[in-house]
């Protein structure tokens, strides 16, 4: 009765450690570039090369966020001059930074020719 008893545990194991592993092999999924009129703004690029600056290159990182989802364009460009202007900034990091600004520079762009003129 023993014999059997163990068995069937060890086979019980046996499935509970093969189910287990197959559950830890998920994989993160490719964070999504936000939009912005049309026009993609890498978002996840630039926390990510900002995030050993510190606190406050994250927090103006935020800010920049916000600038963007309210459509105020000009907020989110003065957050990326002085992102770039903090001295724990790397090249790499303002790098990335330039190409934001670029790419809202462009969204802002698209803004203003989809507004009639008055």
């Amino acid at each position: 009765m023993t014999k059997r008893t163990t068995w069937i545990l060890g086979i019980a194991l046996a499935c509970l450690v093969a189910l287990g592993g197959a559950g830890c092999k998920k994989e993160n999924p490719a964070q999504k570039v936000p939009t912005f009129n049309k026009q993609p703004v890498d978002m996840p690029a630039l926390r990510k090369a900002v995030e050993p600056a510190g606190q406050e290159a994250q927090q103006a990182v935020r800010r920049i966020g916000l600038g963007l989802r309210y459509h105020r364009w000009d907020q989110a460009m003065e957050q990326l001059d002085k992102l770039k202007a903090m001295p724990n900034i790397n090249d790499a990091a303002k790098k990335v930074i330039d190409e934001v600004a670029a790419q809202v520079a462009e969204a802002a762009k698209s803004e203003a020719n989809k507004q009639p003129a008055q």
